[in-house]
């Protein structure tokens, strides 16, 4: 027969039994207190703010706010869990809202702001707005009341649309907006930039719309896996190579058919979430309006993905 000898218990653990004991003994606020402590000595609410502000930077605000709010009930002195909430609790923009000098900034169209590529107050191309306008337009009517991803979200006029129907939106874009660039509007759009959709994870939510974004994106397979593990529905547009392929524009890389386009919707959704049903539109050459149908010929393609 063997003796075995306990150690001692540690300082959380016995806070933790010293805050059972003084609640079962009908001592609620010091249960409260103990236990408050043990899991501070346990954790370290630092530790918790600091694992809140990572999640907040990949785009996951409720459970970085989630964790902040625990970190001030553990530790209601925390200065920075504190002032990170209140960060949290505003829209990610830089400059105020009522401020609209960003707009100005000449950058704002990228290497070349004469390609029709991402739109931007004052763009030459106002036929690209228009077109991209009414994609928005389209999701405005699907996701009223819903809570939206818009992934290449880019200055966000579009996440700024979209916040007069959705009940919440969130934008995600790889690019960095420089000094006095980051985009400012007064819908409330939460915009996360420097944000790599086919490596990081992005939020759960209701719905997601890609437009433009695909044709982009070096490994666009992950993208759609990460979309579509965050939202079942996705509405996404794709341009027919043939009017606007790498051929005509440098920052193209997938010069993908409709019938891959398709393919590549099924796959993602099937490996992350389960079947889906693809609705089919078109915007037909020389004109901004939407069509329902499949037309291989037409411009761009807009497909609606939902669950089967």
């Amino acid at each position: 027969m063997s003796l075995r000898i306990d150690s001692a218990p540690s300082t959380s653990e016995q806070l933790h039994a010293d805050g059972i004991a003084a609640f079962e003994a009908g001592d609620h606020a010091t249960a409260r207190d103990l236990l408050r402590r043990a899991a501070v000595d346990a954790v370290g609410s630092e530790a918790i703010n600091d694992l809140a502000v990572v999640l907040a930077q990949l785009g996951e605000h409720d459970d970085a706010r989630t964790l902040l709010q625990a970190t001030l009930t553990l530790d209601p002195a925390n200065a920075d869990a504190r002032e990170n909430l209140a960060t949290l609790g505003r829209p990610a923009t830089v400059e105020p809202v009522a401020s609209g000098a960003w707009r100005e900034s000449g950058t704002l169209g990228g290497d070349d702001p004469n390609m029709p590529e991402r739109a931007f107050p004052g763009m030459p191309s106002t036929s690209t707005m228009s077109e991209h306008a009414m994609r928005y337009s389209m999701a405005m009517g699907l996701f009223a009341g819903r809570d939206v991803l818009d992934v290449g979200c880019g200055t966000a006029y579009g996440s700024e649309m979209l916040t007069w129907t959705a009940r919440r939106v969130r934008g995600f874009d790889l690019w960095q907006p420089g000094p006095g660039e980051h985009p400012s509007w007064p819908g409330g759009a939460e915009l996360t930039y420097g944000f790599d959709v086919c490596a990081q994870p992005l939020p759960k939510a209701e719905a997601a719309i890609m437009f433009e974004i695909a044709e982009h994106l070096g490994d666009c397979p992950a993208a759609l896996r990460n979309v579509f593990a965050a939202a079942p529905a996705l509405l996404a547009s794709f341009p027919n190579p043939a009017f606007h392929g790498s051929h005509l524009n440098h920052h193209h890389v997938n010069d993908w058919t409709l019938e891959q386009f398709e393919r590549e919707l099924v796959a993602a959704a099937g490996a992350v979430r389960g079947p889906v049903e693809l609705h089919h539109f078109n915007q037909p050459n020389g004109l901004p309006f939407i069509v329902p149908g499949r037309d291989a010929a037409s411009p761009f393609w807009i497909v609606l993905a939902l669950p089967a």
